[in-house]
Protein backbone atom coordinates (compact mmCIF):
# COMPACT_ATOMS: atom_id res chain seq x y z
CA UNK A 1 0.00 0.00 0.00
CA UNK A 2 1.59 3.34 -1.05
CA UNK A 3 2.18 6.03 1.52
CA UNK A 4 0.35 9.33 1.31
CA UNK A 5 0.95 12.82 2.69
CA UNK A 6 -1.11 12.06 5.80
CA UNK A 7 0.92 8.96 6.76
CA UNK A 8 3.43 9.59 9.55
CA UNK A 9 6.06 7.54 7.69
CA UNK A 10 5.75 9.60 4.50
CA UNK A 11 9.08 11.12 3.52
CA UNK A 12 8.68 13.96 1.00
CA UNK A 13 12.45 14.27 0.63
CA UNK A 14 12.85 10.70 -0.59
CA UNK A 15 9.97 11.04 -3.04
CA UNK A 16 11.32 14.37 -4.26
CA UNK A 17 14.81 12.93 -4.68
CA UNK A 18 13.42 9.94 -6.54
CA UNK A 19 11.42 12.22 -8.85
CA UNK A 20 14.44 14.44 -9.45
CA UNK A 21 16.62 11.43 -10.28
CA UNK A 22 13.97 10.11 -12.66
CA UNK A 23 13.72 13.51 -14.36
CA UNK A 24 17.52 13.75 -14.55
CA UNK A 25 17.83 10.33 -16.15
CA UNK A 26 15.11 11.18 -18.69
CA UNK A 27 16.97 14.37 -19.58
CA UNK A 28 20.30 12.57 -19.75
CA UNK A 29 19.06 9.94 -22.18
CA UNK A 30 16.92 12.32 -24.27
CA UNK A 31 18.53 11.64 -27.64
CA UNK A 32 16.47 14.32 -29.40
CA UNK A 33 17.63 17.05 -26.98
CA UNK A 34 14.10 18.22 -26.22
CA UNK A 35 14.98 18.97 -22.58
CA UNK A 36 17.91 21.13 -21.52
CA UNK A 37 19.92 19.38 -18.85
CA UNK A 38 22.70 21.92 -18.28
CA UNK A 39 20.59 24.56 -16.47
CA UNK A 40 19.52 21.94 -13.92
CA UNK A 41 23.12 20.84 -13.42
CA UNK A 42 24.51 24.33 -12.77
CA UNK A 43 24.11 24.23 -8.95
CA UNK A 44 25.93 20.90 -8.80
CA UNK A 45 28.64 22.14 -11.14
CA UNK A 46 29.02 25.25 -8.97
CA UNK A 47 29.46 23.18 -5.79
CA UNK A 48 32.05 20.97 -7.49
CA UNK A 49 33.88 24.05 -8.75
CA UNK A 50 33.96 25.56 -5.24
CA UNK A 51 35.45 22.31 -3.91
CA UNK A 52 38.01 22.25 -6.74
CA UNK A 53 38.99 25.88 -6.07
CA UNK A 54 39.41 25.15 -2.36
CA UNK A 55 41.54 22.12 -3.14
CA UNK A 56 43.68 24.08 -5.59
CA UNK A 57 44.46 26.91 -3.17
CA UNK A 58 45.17 24.46 -0.33
CA UNK A 59 47.57 22.50 -2.55
CA UNK A 60 49.20 25.78 -3.55
CA UNK A 61 49.72 26.66 0.12
CA UNK A 62 51.08 23.18 0.93
CA UNK A 63 53.51 23.47 -1.97
CA UNK A 64 54.62 26.79 -0.49
CA UNK A 65 55.30 25.15 2.87
CA UNK A 66 57.40 22.52 1.08
CA UNK A 67 59.64 25.29 -0.24
CA UNK A 68 59.82 27.48 2.85
CA UNK A 69 57.79 28.09 6.02
CA UNK A 70 57.59 31.82 5.23
CA UNK A 71 56.37 31.23 1.68
CA UNK A 72 53.83 28.68 2.92
CA UNK A 73 52.53 31.08 5.57
CA UNK A 74 52.25 33.89 3.01
CA UNK A 75 50.40 31.65 0.58
CA UNK A 76 48.11 30.34 3.32
CA UNK A 77 47.20 33.73 4.80
CA UNK A 78 47.25 36.00 1.73
CA UNK A 79 47.34 34.16 -1.59
CA UNK A 80 44.91 31.36 -0.73
CA UNK A 81 41.96 33.54 0.42
CA UNK A 82 42.37 36.03 -2.42
CA UNK A 83 42.89 33.28 -4.97
CA UNK A 84 39.87 31.36 -3.70
CA UNK A 85 37.61 34.40 -3.94
CA UNK A 86 38.86 35.28 -7.42
CA UNK A 87 38.50 31.71 -8.72
CA UNK A 88 35.02 31.24 -7.27
CA UNK A 89 33.95 34.63 -8.67
CA UNK A 90 35.17 33.70 -12.15
CA UNK A 91 33.36 30.36 -11.98
CA UNK A 92 30.16 32.02 -10.75
CA UNK A 93 30.19 34.68 -13.48
CA UNK A 94 30.85 32.03 -16.13
CA UNK A 95 27.98 29.85 -14.92
CA UNK A 96 25.64 32.85 -14.73
CA UNK A 97 26.61 33.72 -18.30
CA UNK A 98 25.73 30.19 -19.41
CA UNK A 99 22.41 30.40 -17.60
CA UNK A 100 21.60 33.69 -19.33
CA UNK A 101 22.43 32.13 -22.71
CA UNK A 102 20.06 29.23 -21.98
CA UNK A 103 17.30 31.64 -20.92
CA UNK A 104 17.80 33.73 -24.06
CA UNK A 105 17.51 30.57 -26.16
CA UNK A 106 14.22 29.67 -24.46
CA UNK A 107 12.84 33.20 -24.95
CA UNK A 108 13.89 33.32 -28.61
CA UNK A 109 12.19 29.98 -29.18
CA UNK A 110 8.98 31.29 -27.60
CA UNK A 111 9.15 34.48 -29.67
CA UNK A 112 9.60 32.47 -32.86
CA UNK A 113 6.42 30.58 -32.07
CA UNK A 114 4.50 33.80 -31.42
CA UNK A 115 5.87 35.36 -34.62
CA UNK A 116 4.67 32.37 -36.61
CA UNK A 117 1.20 32.67 -35.06
CA UNK A 118 1.03 36.39 -35.86
CA UNK A 119 2.29 35.92 -39.41
CA UNK A 120 -0.27 33.22 -40.14
CA UNK A 121 -3.08 35.63 -39.26
CA UNK A 122 -1.89 38.44 -41.53
CA UNK A 123 -2.86 38.75 -45.19
CA UNK A 124 -0.15 37.96 -47.69
CA UNK A 125 1.33 41.05 -49.32
CA UNK A 126 3.22 40.17 -52.44
CA UNK A 127 5.31 43.28 -52.85
CA UNK A 128 8.17 41.44 -54.49
CA UNK A 129 6.23 40.95 -57.71
CA UNK A 130 6.43 44.66 -58.41
CA UNK A 131 10.08 44.76 -57.46
CA UNK A 132 10.99 41.84 -59.70
CA UNK A 133 8.89 43.03 -62.66
CA UNK A 134 6.42 40.19 -62.40
CA UNK A 135 2.70 40.44 -63.21
CA UNK A 136 3.07 43.32 -65.72
CA UNK A 137 0.08 42.06 -67.68
CA UNK A 138 -2.13 42.29 -64.61
CA UNK A 139 -0.90 45.83 -64.00
CA UNK A 140 -1.73 46.77 -67.64
CA UNK A 141 -5.20 45.24 -67.29
CA UNK A 142 -5.92 47.36 -64.23
CA UNK A 143 -4.75 50.52 -66.04
CA UNK A 144 -6.87 49.79 -69.12
CA UNK A 145 -10.03 49.47 -66.97
CA UNK A 146 -9.69 53.07 -65.78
Amino acid sequence: MPMSDSDPGFDEGAVSLRARLREFSRGLFDLQFQQLLAPRLLPTIYLLAIAACAGAVILHAIEGFARSPWLGTFRLLVVAPVGFIVLVTVVRVTLEFLLVVFRIAVNVSEMAGHTGDIASGLPRIQFWRGLLGGDKAGHRRRESRR
